[in-house]
């Protein structure tokens, strides 16, 4: 390319990035979802607040059933900037993918530069370095944008909490920049820098999410791509090995604690998994197939998938292999690159695709994010291929029609993820969508009806828990919430004969335990309530709700100083329980040496939206 190479390369990244921002943008009218905002926002006792205490307990404890601390890192940080406006958060996503899509522009360039380079040094005749750059960098736009502007991307960018698939990838995309450079800087002094940079990332990326945990395979086939190693034979695959034993070693301890943190084999994870009775290898392989088919023809996306039943399973599994040996006769006729892609797209893709049960959910959009450049880059490559040939031909007349149909793949994937991004609107329109893609999987209807439950619609709820219990009999946590609909109704019969069937399917399930505390509450026997609220802590002392039914339980018994150790717990499992400041607030304020503290709660919770706490603090003249 020419002297204003490096202009060119910012004007690409700068359309690259505003092109993303603007078509993404319409997240920022999303709200939270429940689903994991719940557990990572909503109610996550790591929010609040952001100290070095804090953040150690972030990475020295497992936390929902993973190891992410520097993702509630920064799902704190938005919080200390932000609050609870969900458009801060949005932004903070958006702004991550906008720049993991330059990050893919500046591999992609740099990685199709140097494959063009280093073939044409292998033939005479071959095109001219600028026609090089110029190609290089047009595959790498095109890779860039397909991977940023893919609906399959929606999940990840449009849903706070799948924040740990942009940060892991934000860090990982330029550990492997590094690499590159490392690698096509053999022969060139002080390179380890290089590669001390790309290790470094790479346990940065690892502290975001495990599943980045294949990177150093991926930096082989890189190796492999570029030539490294080339005529060596065995000797040379085994030191181009060696070299990434470091990087091997952080992937293995990602890994294991990826499995110690996992959820295990419990019936609720069962669920999720939608698992039914195929085997870890056949989940695998159906899976590697569907992020396939969704990339290619990325129609009727949505949160929750159902597997259908044996016969098309095999079939639709038998995709991966069959491409496995389309790939394998293309290496074998000398077009290696569509191997390359493939291997970089799968072994991206292990630690997600259910092979082994180290997810509670095996199948999801977000769990193809990373995976997708490879795919991405061999399209760019394609492009570049032809573009940097285009003097002479068949591939100059075809050059044209292919930058044509890049245009047009684009606008359309493009129009389909901006009409995506509003399926996240709100938790009613995530679920609703769920179920016209998936209507027969029973956690879609849980959900909905819980989010119908938080709308006060508690008619629809029941309904939805009812549809969730007719596809699978055995759900025991839609029976338990359909108890806690019927409590909010004050129907305490049906309340109680639904929690009793919950109970007997689960008996050690906490949270139908609660609910039956909150049958004996409405009927005001607060006794019982109070013990039932003990038995639920017991098995899991970490939930903030039922620490609270419990604190209510004993203030009516009159039994304050334990309210205010309950209330006070509750408070600290979730900074953001409005009703618990609230009540922290009525038990403190019944004392004259409490009231400073009293007054706080209130302003706590009347921060938070609890509209009796701003009418109390109106009342007395007073601002929160």
């Amino acid at each position: 390319m020419s002297v204003s190479a490096g202009r060119l390369k910012i004007a690409a990244a700068l359309v690259v990035a505003s092109a993303t921002f603007m078509l993404y943008v319409g997240s920022l009218r999303n709200d939270f979802i429940g689903w994991d905002d719940e557990f990572y926002v909503l109610a996550s006792p790591y929010i609040t607040p952001l100290s070095a205490p804090m953040v150690w307990s972030m990475f020295s404890h497992f936390y929902f059933k993973s190891w992410t601390p520097l993702t509630l890192v920064s799902h704190a940080l938005d919080y200390r900037l932000w609050g609870l406006d969900p458009r801060g958060h949005h932004l903070t996503s958006i702004v991550i993918h906008v720049a993991n899509a330059v990050w893919m522009l500046l591999i992609s360039t740099l990685l199709i530069g140097i494959v063009l380079r280093r073939r044409a040094d292998t033939r005479s005749g071959g095109p001219g370095d600028e026609r090089m750059g110029y190609a290089a960098l047009a595959g790498g736009i095109l890779s860039a944008l397909l991977f940023a502007w893919h609906p399959l991307r929606v999940e990840s960018v449009a849903c706070v909490s799948s924040r740990k698939d942009l940060l892991s990838a934000f860090f990982a995309f330029p550990s492997l920049l590094l690499y590159v450079r490392y690698a096509a800087a053999e022969g060139i002094g002080r390179q380890w820098r290089m590669y001390a940079g790309s290790l470094l990332l790479f346990v940065i990326a690892l502290t975001a999410k495990g599943s980045v945990m294949t990177l150093p395979a991926l930096m082989l086939i890189i190796d492999l791509v570029i030539g490294r190693g080339a005529g060596k034979g065995w000797n040379g695959l085994r030191a181009l090995c060696v070299e990434k034993v470091p990087f091997f070693l952080v992937g293995i301890a990602a890994a294991i604690v990826a499995y110690a943190s996992s959820e295990g084999g419990s019936s609720a994870a069962q669920l999720l998994r939608a698992k039914s009775d195929y085997a870890g290898w056949e989940i695998g392989t159906y899976n590697v197939a569907f992020y396939l088919a969704k990339t290619l023809v990325p129609s009727n996306l949505a949160e929750l998938y159902s597997y259908p039943k044996t016969v098309p399973f095999l079939l639709f599994a038998s995709i991966a292999p069959a491409v496995t040996l389309i790939a394998a006769f293309l290496w074998w006729k000398g077009a290696r690159d569509s191997m390359y892609a493939w291997a970089a797209y799968v072994i991206a893709l292990l630690p997600m695709a259910g092979f082994v049960p180290s997810t509670i959910q095996v199948i999801a959009n977000r769990y193809a994010y990373f995976a997708a450049a490879p795919l991405a880059l061999l399209a760019g490559g394609g492009l570049a291929w032809l573009w940097a040939a285009a003097g002479s031909g068949v591939r100059r007349r075809v050059l044209g029609p292919v930058v044509v149909l890049s245009f047009v793949i684009l606008a359309l994937l493009g129009a389909r993820t901006v009409h995506h991004v509003g399926d996240w609107r709100d938790a009613e329109t995530v679920w609703r969508h769920t179920i016209a893609v998936s209507p027969y999987h029973p956690l879609a209807h849980n959900e909905l009806g819980l989010a119908l439950m938080e709308k006060k619609d508690y008619p629809g709820a029941i309904e939805s828990f009812r549809r969730a219990i007719e596809i699978h009999p055995s759900f025991a946590e839609a029976m338990c919430n359909m108890g806690g609909a019927y409590v909010l109704m004050g129907d305490t019969a049906d309340a109680e004969r639904t929690l009793r069937a919950s109970l007997a399917i689960a008996p050690g399930e906490y949270q139908t335990i609660t609910n039956l505390g909150n049958v004996r509450l409405v009927e005001r026997r607060f006794d019982e309530a109070a013990a039932l609220y003990r038995q639920s802590l017991a098995i899991n002392p970490s939930t903030a709700v039922t620490t609270y039914d419990f604190g209510y339980a004993l203030m009516m018994l009159g039994r304050r100083d334990e309210a205010l150790a309950a209330l006070r717990r509750a408070v600290l499992l979730n900074p953001n329980y409005r009703d618990a400041y609230f009540l922290l607030g009525e038990v403190l304020s019944a004392r004259q040496e409490t009231a400073g503290e009293a007054l706080a709660a209130y302003r706590r919770a009347a921060r938070l939206g609890h509209e009796q706490s701003q009418r109390i603090l109106a009342a007395r003249g007073l601002e929160w």
